[in-house]
């Protein structure tokens, strides 16, 4: 509570110092990317010291450094229509003009069409070159907002990522480590290369027409899950569920996820699936509502490609999902190819990962939290006063 109350105290005054248009003052052409130099490329290595899961290079915590003169270009991203992100977008981006003038601070062109007036130092990009632009000029990423801006974030590059840092605005979210009333010492220390780097596994995501072939337009990144479901059909969907090119196994149902560990605690972990540490390189295949009861959730290695494939007989279509996003009908016999992602997101994360994550299953998930006693039924037969 403290912490938000600071945050609203220092939201509240940079809030106050936002430049306003006077009355009759026109705005002068926006500011783009396209004179900013390319990106710097980090020095992302294994944290020395840091205890691995295994020899998999994606299962330990990195340090991040800077070549040269260090980032020069910062995107933020924040909740829409949100007047606390609103706030917070104002003060980092007033903060980080004052203390480090070298870095260029980029907006999204709607939330920089906002702010023309109160920012006229930031940057967008050029209308219709936005992933290609985000990937050549954006050195570090900011969210504010909940994990619903973290995972706007992947659909902005094309694969390789920048590292995150993701502010929490007072929400509850297990992909935000930090609170924004400390935006100045976290920002400092992935600016100055002294940030620890948490990286999250991604899958990557295709359609296959019915007669095998591959649709290369739908190829996504995936940052929590991938799934077949039946959407707002009436009937079940009958899926095949494929496991390196061999049959799994046939489900009859509300569809199948294939989760990250990332996504583990999402939609998976409604469906029944296991919380997964996200150093775990590992999927999750998890039924939706299946009409068998034997059908359990599985946890199977990072190098496995998995397909789910609408039966050619099943009475019901279905449709694919990719974090959340509808990505469009699957009929009979069309399927969709997992497999993991060569591009992992690089977050900035606590020093210590395990304490932190201990605590977020503890008070996001209230893990293992027993019933509290004594309890009152309302349905016991109470006794009548004399």
């Amino acid at each position: 509570m403290r912490g938000l109350l600071a945050a609203g105290r220092i939201l509240g005054r940079s809030v106050g110092r936002l430049r306003r248009l006077s009355p009759g003052q026109t705005l002068r052409r926006p500011l783009t990317t396209c004179d900013l130099p390319p990106r710097t490329p980090p020095t992302i290595a294994r944290r020395a010291g840091a205890a691995g899961f295994g020899d998999d290079e994606a299962d330990h915590q990195y340090a991040l450094t800077w070549h040269g003169a260090g980032p020069r270009a910062v995107l933020i991203v924040k909740k829409p229509d949100d007047a606390q992100a609103d706030a917070a977008l104002g003060a980092i981006a007033t903060w980080l003009r004052g203390a480090y003038p070298q870095i260029s601070v980029v907006l999204e062109p709607a939330v920089h069409g906002q702010f023309r007036a109160a920012l006229p130092f930031a940057r967008t990009v050029a209308p219709g070159a936005e992933r290609d632009e985000y990937s050549r000029v954006v050195d570090f990423v900011v969210t504010l907002g909940g994990d619903g801006t973290f995972l706007h974030v992947s659909s902005l590059f094309r694969a390789h990522v920048p590292p995150i840092i993701p502010f929490s605005m007072g929400t509850l979210g297990f992909l935000l480590p930090f609170d924004v009333a400390d935006f100045q010492p976290q920002l400092r220390r992935v600016i100055e290369g002294a940030a620890t780097l948490l990286p999250r596994m991604r899958l990557l995501y295709a359609k296959r027409r019915a007669d095998g072939s591959l649709d290369d337009a739908s190829r996504l990144d995936v940052t929590n899950e991938a799934c077949i479901h039946r959407g707002t059909y009436p009937h079940l969907t009958t899926v095949s569920c494929f496991l390196n090119d061999h049959l799994l196994t046939t489900s009859v149902g509300d569809g199948i996820i294939v989760a990250t560990p990332t996504g583990s605690t999402a939609y998976s972990l409604s469906a029944g699936g296991p919380i997964v540490h996200p150093l775990v390189s590992s999927m999750v295949v998890a039924p939706v509502c299946p009409r068998s009861l034997s059908f359990r959730p599985l946890m199977l290695p990072s190098s496995a490609t998995v397909r789910l494939q609408v039966h050619p007989e099943s009475r019901g279509r279905a449709a694919a999902y990719v974090d959340g996003r509808e990505c469009g009908e699957l009929r009979q016999g069309e399927c969709i190819e997992i497999s993991r992602s060569p591009h992992p997101l690089m977050c900035v994360n606590r020093d210590d990962l395990a304490a932190g994550w201990a605590l977020d299953i503890n008070s996001l998930l209230q893990f293992n939290r027993s019933f509290s006693y004594p309890h009152v039924s309302p349905f016991v037969d109470r006794v009548p006063q004399k």
